[in-house]
Parts: structure tokens; sequence; C-alpha cells
């Protein structure tokens, strides 16, 4: 947890991440792992931590002038650019929610329950990542996270509606 001072529209941002989040969870864990197994007990598993983490970040952080402006870590939604050291090259990777049919071709997806969601899922700039697949290690260092959307989200984050009014909530 390492920065302490947010910008608003971050913290905005990751606070509807979260519920957002929520209510997705529930909706694949009904559809898709329904029944008690092994698979639905590590899915509630890894919901749990992920929104776990996000929501001890956002309650040891202060919102202020001069806070971070970008995402602190990479979340499921975010696009993820790497350097391969190995291969020398980089690669952009859209962290997504498994059984989830994304339409940009342009940019390869990974799952947030996947070796390679799941390593880069969480860590920020900088951080080195070691991603065991089956044909062997793949050796990461992340150089940048975006939010597509970001905007659009915020704006949209906690609207409840009061006769014909709409009164935004913080």
């Amino acid at each position: 947890m390492r920065n302490n001072i947010l910008s608003r529209e971050i913290y905005d941002y990751l606070s509807w991440h979260v519920r957002e989040i929520e209510k997705k969870k529930e909706l694949l864990f009904n559809e898709h792992y329904i029944e008690e197994t092994q698979e639905s007990i590590n899915f509630k598993e890894f919901f749990k931590d992920y929104i776990d983490y996000i929501n001890g970040y956002l309650g040891t952080v202060k919102v202020g002038k001069g806070g971070l402006t970008t995402c602190p870590f990479v979340i499921i939604d975010s696009i993820v650019e790497v350097f391969d050291t190995e291969e020398m090259e980089n690669c952009r990777y859209r962290i997504v929610l498994p059984f989830v049919k994304e339409t940009d071709s342009t940019i390869d997806c990974a799952s947030c329950l996947s070796p390679l969601g799941k390593a880069l899922l969480l860590k920020t700039e900088n951080d080195e990542v070691n991603v065991q697949i089956p044909t062997g290690v793949l050796n990461y260092t992340i150089s940048k996270i975006t939010l597509p959307g970001m905007k659009e989200a915020v704006d949209r984050k906690a609207t409840v509606f009061n006769g014909s009014t709409a009164v935004a909530t913080d």
C-alpha cells in the first residue's frame, strides 16, 4: 500500500469499481459456480481477497490535491502494459472477468482467474512479475496501468434519484 494520497477521481473510481465487482461476481457465481465445489470455493475466496485488498487500501489513503491521478495497481478491467524481459518487447493485456467476450481485438485479454491475470492483479508500476504458464515462465516488468472509461464510470458512480432530481452522493 504505497501511495498515501489519491485524487478524488481515482478514489471515486476505485470505490465504484468495488461496488461493480461485487455485483458482477454475484452474477458470475450464480451463473457458473452455483454448485459447492472446490472451484466455487476458490472463486469466492479470490473475489473476497481482491475486494478486501482494495477496500483496505482505500481505508489507508487520503484524498486531496496532488494525489495520485493514475490507478495505483492493476485491477480488473485495467489495461496493463508490460515489458517482456526475455523477448525484449512490450505487451498489453486487459484484465477481464471470466466468461467475458471482449470486443476490442487490439488488446490481448487475460482472465483475472488465469495464471497471467492473477499474477498481474494488484501489482504496481515497475513491479517485476514472473508467471508460470504451461510452456514455461513469462518474465515481465509492469510499465503502465490505465483505466479505460474511467471518466464515464466516475460520472455515473453514485447517482440516486429523488423524484425528478438527480443527487450525486459521495
